[in-house]
């Protein structure tokens, strides 16, 4: 009952899908655009948005915009990286616990998955994420996982596998919600909706393209039965009226009837 609830309050009853505004990245260093996340939720509110991803700090300081009736579902970064430049080693570390989560009354929390990572590296954080998803349960309290890889890959059909093993091994440890990186190709992602009996939210990544081929990505996501987005550069990266304008033509694509 109390996970059933707490996913209520960011996917739509109607459509079950979300329009998730991450402003999690300032956890990794000051970045472009988000050098104010509190102005930036402030400037943005709006009822399109039905979940913010973000850390505790911000969420702190940026409480009235969760307050009421209609106020948007909290997602809480949970984990960082820290990397080792000389011998290229990365570490997995947890940063909020579920029961933590509980207590300051979250709704979801986030956790990443590299998959490009040596195989004890990667080993290491699906301990980590399987430890968390396992007390996550005692609390009722969603997961979501992001698979991704820590570099680039150029080549098409390898990025597509390898994000593809990324989400069936997050999907295996239990991840109540995915959040993807594209595949590249629109067949890859009808699988992932096939076989992944979960909710899938696509990132959104660096700021790239037009506002055109953002909308027609999105809409494509939608058409084949993703549940949503999360999208931060390419909106917050934009002056608040376009941004604004941009979210509600993400909400009107994933929240429009569908056949």
């Amino acid at each position: 009952m109390g996970k059933s609830l707490r996913l209520s309050r960011i996917f739509r009853k109607d459509t079950g899908n979300a329009l998730i505004l991450p402003v999690d990245h300032g956890i990794g260093g000051s970045i472009e655009g988000l050098e104010d996340p509190v102005k930036i939720l402030k400037e943005l509110q709006t009822p399109d948005i039905d979940a913010i991803l973000l850390n505790d700090g911000v969420a702190r300081q940026a409480e009235e915009v969760f307050y009421g009736k209609g106020a948007p579902g909290r997602m809480l970064n949970s984990d960082i990286f820290s990397y080792e430049v000389k011998n290229e080693r990365m570490e997995h570390h947890l940063t909020f616990s579920p029961e933590i989560a509980v207590r300051k009354g979250y709704d979801c929390i986030k956790l990443v998955l590299f998959w490009d990572r040596p195989a004890e590296e990667r080993m290491r954080s699906m301990k980590l994420i399987a430890s968390v998803i396992e007390e996550a349960e005692k609390w009722e309290m969603p997961v979501l996982v992001e698979p991704l890889t820590s570099k680039p890959i150029e080549d098409p059909k390898e990025r597509a596998k390898v994000l593809s093993d990324a989400n069936r091994a997050a999907f295996e440890l239990g991840a109540d919600i995915l959040k993807a990186a594209h595949p590249g190709d629109t067949k890859t992602l009808e699988n992932w909706v096939k076989y992944f009996d979960i909710p899938i939210i696509l990132l959104g990544g660096s700021k790239s393209g037009t506002t055109e081929d953002l909308v027609n990505m999105v809409d494509d996501a939608i058409n084949v039965g993703i549940n949503g987005v999360a999208i931060g550069r390419n909106v917050w990266q934009r002056p608040p009226k376009e941004a604004k304008e941009l979210l509600a033509r993400f909400a009107e694509i994933i929240h429009k009837p569908r056949n």
